[in-house]
C-alpha cells in the first residue's frame, strides 16, 4: 500500500510541476535555490553566502597602547524554504519563508603590529571565540513580484527581512564563564533571475 501512495504521489508531482532555479546576486547575502514546483508552492534549498569585513581600533588603557586593524568573517547559510505564487497571469506576486542555520567558514583579523606574541593572543582569542559559538539559525521572510517573459524564466524584485539567533559559552579564566545570546535583523531588497524547467 505504501508504495503505490508514493507511486502515485511521485507521478502526480512528476505531471503537474517541475524543477525551479533561481539566483538573487544583489544584497548583503546572494543566495541560490533549487527547488521543485507543485501549482504555486515551490519548496526549495537555498544557499546564502556572506562576505563581511570592517576595522577597528583597540586601546590598552594602562600604557597608553593604540592598535588598528581590519576583521573578516564569512559564513555559508543553508536553508529549507518555500515560495508561494499568487495569480495566473505573467505577473504575479509571491511570498516567501524560510529557516536555516548558517556556518561560519572563517574570521580572520589583521593588526597593524609586529608584535608576534600580540599577534598569537589575537589568534588565541578568535580560536576560543570560534569553538564558544552555539547553534545559530537564520529566519527570512520575503515578499516580491516576478515577471514571467518567457513560458521558463522571469525576474522579479523581492523584500525580505532576516533575523539571524546567535549565542555561546566561554570561559576566560578558571571559574569565569560568559553564555550571550541575541539576534540581529535587517531588511534588504533584491532581484530574482528564476528558471522553471
Amino acid at each position: 500500500m505504501r508504495f503505490a501512495i508514493s507511486l502515485f504521489l511521485l507521478v502526480t508531482c512528476v505531471a503537474f510541476a517541475g524543477v525551479a532555479f533561481g539566483v538573487n546576486p544583489i544584497g548583503p547575502m546572494p543566495e541560490t535555490y533549487i527547488g521543485y514546483r507543485i501549482g504555486p508552492v515551490v519548496p526549495q534549498l537555498a544557499v546564502n553566502y556572506g562576505n563581511f569585513s570592517g576595522s577597528f581600533e583597540y586601546r590598552y588603557e594602562d600604557d597608553g597602547e593604540e592598535y588598528t586593524g581590519e576583521g573578516k568573517i564569512s559564513v555559508l547559510a543553508p536553508t529549507l524554504g518555500t515560495k508561494v505564487l499568487f495569480g495566473s497571469s505573467d505577473l504575479q506576486p509571491f511570498i516567501r519563508l524560510s529557516v536555516g542555520m548558517p556556518f561560519l567558514l572563517s574570521l580572520k583579523v589583521d593588526l597593524d603590529v609586529d608584535d608576534p606574541d600580540i599577534e598569537d593572543e589575537v589568534d588565541d582569542f578568535l580560536d576560543e571565540l570560534t569553538e564558544g559559538l552555539g547553534p545559530t539559525f537564520i529566519f527570512t521572510g520575503g515578499a516580491g513580484i516576478e515577471y514571467l517573459f518567457d513560458e521558463r524564466f522571469s525576474i522579479g524584485g523581492e523584500f525580505k527581512y532576516r533575523l539571524v539567533t546567535v549565542g555561546g559559552e566561554w570561559e576566560f579564566y578558571v571559574d569565569e564563564f560568559i553564555n550571550l545570546s541575541g539576534s540581529i535583523g535587517g531588511t534588504s531588497a533584491g532581484m530574482w533571475l528564476n528558471y522553471y524547467f
